[in-house]
């Protein structure tokens, strides 16, 4: 719950960009400040009276009170009571009746039993009606047509209506507000964006800010003119204030919903993935601007993510996460003496004391996720961004890395000496072991990308070799045009993660690869996770950034550059996991089908970022509801990373 008004800044910005973010074009960047009941509104803010003078209150039912009046073009006066709507006649008021008395040929049918909630008066003459089911547009006599879920309405219950001098309509509802604005619907619920979805009325002031009253609080809910540039910036900005333990990115817990003011860091199965995502985002910006303060970034959480390996006290092996006894004595969650590795067979804590530093606990059990992010940041990093010096210490690490995998049957080894639950790449293992056989089609992509990033950054053939060979024996480039098929596999069985993971792997791999033939098979691999393809779910209707501009990036074919400008466009500027709830809507139509995946409720397309709740490419944007109630704040990577990726590439201007 808000204690008073947050207004996000667009200042204190990276000043190296200002000079030309000044000319650069903007959009509106939709953002939200919050009130409590009874908390004073700015200077000048109050919700319209209105006095419905021209009403003759004397030709009404006695006592009925007035909740809303509006003139058609005819000159018939509507007018809604609490006993009732009326409608002006020569001699005073009659009862409304709903739709049209005498139906046109093909005209719309209006259900008998439409409850009449408010009416408002475009300059035309036209009355909009909310109703219960949907709003209508009325010309004051006999024309009765419907906005409905079926033309995009978000939720059709609309207690009332305001219609903004800039053409925008509003319409609050018992489950939020929407505004309709050159033909498309935006929808606003969830404390993102109200202190309630009960909404009681909306209006606009002479700024174009829309206010809306509901049952706990007002709301602003307005356009800020920003760049994406700016929007980078002030997740930058959040990233550096908070999200940053010694390097290392991840999301951070509230101890209230909301409340940014005493944040705990987590410590998760994916440090090491989250970190190498920041990284590799920084070394796009760094590749893109060479601004000094992408490499600074860069390097700092780069050396964070070399110590995962070089900290473990194992050769080769990079911890899931470390933590220091100072930080478990703060607080830091998701540290446990007591919990154990997943590895089948294998009763160990998942927890060790570093070999090589005092004070440290590293965090075992590392997977093929890790391992995935690993490579793509060494890979970024070491071509954008590393000097002489560091590209030999990366090598190193690359090398450690990767000898030890090949050391140890093409699986990842912790310190049980055993391997890792999903560190498996070995064809005994993926190709033919009924625990691991669904493992083949990402993790043959993910070996052969740790090889060739191998083999480009140390320069040794011997990578290359043992590439060769899982592609000549074992069918690796063949396994890869398996993502995301199999037999009977429906769309609740698709794993996000995964996809996250996959194109992780296919950026380093189809970059690096020259080979015609190889990429012949790469290529299509890619494609077909992407392209539509009838009867089932491709990444392309995710309109996904990321995904976008990697699947532009290494196959030259077009990639949706306005698709993933919008993405962008609409992330919300505020990263508290706020709790989304769209299986209620009217313009949308829920899926269930039995699946193997947790989620097998999902929407029939993927709504917008300002409409659901996403904090990394690993969440599944066609999911309903979803959401921690504010307890939580996301880092933005997902939103830079995909952002540099564009402007790197080219997709992107840097001046927008």
């Amino acid at each position: 719950m808000a204690t008073k008004p947050f207004v996000p800044a667009l200042t204190g910005l990276w000043l190296a960009l200002a000079p030309w973010i000044a000319q650069a074009a903007t959009y509106p960047q939709l953002v939200a400040t919050k009130y409590e009941q009874g908390a004073a509104l700015p200077e000048g803010v109050a919700r319209p009276e209105p006095n419905f003078d021209d009403v003759d209150r004397s030709k009404l039912p006695e006592g009925a009170r007035i909740l809303s009046a509006a003139r058609s073009a005819s000159g018939r006066l509507w007018v809604v009571t609490d006993a009732g709507p009326f409608r002006s006649t020569p001699d005073g008021f009659e009862p409304l009746e709903v739709g049209p008395r005498h139906p046109e040929p093909g005209q719309p049918e209006v259900h008998w039993n439409t409850k009449v909630q408010i009416v408002t008066a475009d300059p035309l003459g036209t009355i909009w009606v909310g109703t219960d089911r949907g709003v209508f547009l009325c010309d004051g006599e006999q024309w009765w047509q419907k906005l409905g879920g079926g033309d995009g309405v978000p939720y059709e219950d609309a207690r009332h209506i305001h219609l903004a001098p800039n053409g925008d309509v509003w319409a609050a509802t018992p489950a939020g507000v929407w505004r309709l604005r050159d033909g498309q619907f935006r929808y606003f619920a969830g404390k993102r964006w109200l202190p309630d979805d009960d909404a009681q009325a909306v209006w606009t002031d002479d700024k174009g800010r829309a206010w809306v009253a509901t049952r706990t609080g007002t709301s602003c809910i307005e356009d800020r003119p920003t760049t994406l540039a700016e929007k980078a910036a002030h997740f930058e900005r959040i990233v550096r204030e908070r999200h940053d333990r010694r390097g290392y990115i991840a999301s951070l817990h509230l101890r209230a919903p909301g409340d940014l003011t005493d944040p705990t860091f987590h410590v998760s199965d994916n440090d090491g993935l989250w970190t190498a995502m920041y990284v590799g985002a920084q070394a796009l910006r760094y590749g893109a601007t060479k601004d000094p303060a992408a490499r600074a970034a860069a390097k700092k959480s780069m050396d964070a993510l070399l110590d995962l390996e070089r900290l473990s006290g194992i050769p080769g092996f990079p911890a899931r996460a470390v933590v220091t006894d100072e930080e478990v004595e703060a607080g830091v969650r998701g540290f446990s003496t007591t919990a154990k590795v997943h590895a089948v067979g294998v009763d160990a804590k998942v927890w060790y004391r570093s070999p090589a530093v005092p004070g440290l606990w590293c965090k075992g059990d590392t997977s093929s996720d890790e391992l995935d992010g690993h490579y793509f940041a060494w890979y970024l990093y070491h071509d954008l961004v590393a000097d002489e010096a560091e590209k030999a210490e990366i090598a190193a690490v690359v090398r450690r890395v990767t000898d030890w995998i090949l050391a140890n049957n093409l699986t990842l080894v912790d310190h049980t000496g055993e391997k890792t639950r999903w560190g498996v790449w070995s064809p005994e293992l993926i190709n033919k072991h009924p625990l691991f056989y669904d493992l083949r089609p990402l993790n043959s992509i993910e070996i052969l990308m740790f090889l060739k990033v191998a083999g480009h950054i140390t320069g040794d053939p011997k990578y290359a070799e043992v590439a060769d060979g899982l592609i000549k024996d074992h069918h690796y480039l063949l396994n890869s045009l398996m993502m995301r098929r199999a037999e009977g596999r429906n769309w609740p069985d698709i794993n996000h993660s995964d996809d996250e993971l996959l194109y992780l792997a296919y950026y380093p791999l189809l970059i690096l690869e020259k080979d015609p033939a190889k990429r012949r098979i790469l290529v299509q691999s890619i494609a077909r996770t992407w392209e539509p393809i009838h009867g089932e779910q491709t990444i392309r209707a995710e309109r996904s950034p990321f995904y976008n501009f990697v699947y532009g990036a290494t196959t030259g074919r077009r990639c949706d550059v306005e698709d993933a400008r919008e993405t962008l466009r609409d992330w919300p500027w505020d990263l508290v996991s706020w709790t989304t709830r769209n299986s209620h809507r009217h313009d949308v139509r829920p899926r269930h089908e039995p699946g193997v995946r947790r989620i097998n409720t999902t929407l029939d397309r993927v709504l917008s970022p300002a409409e659901r709740t996403q904090a990394r490419w690993n969440a599944n944007p066609w999911r309903p509801d979803w959401g921690d109630d504010g307890r939580e704040e996301a880092d933005g990577v997902a939103f830079t990373l995909g952002y540099w990726m564009g402007v790197h590439h080219g997709f992107l201007s840097p001046d927008e």
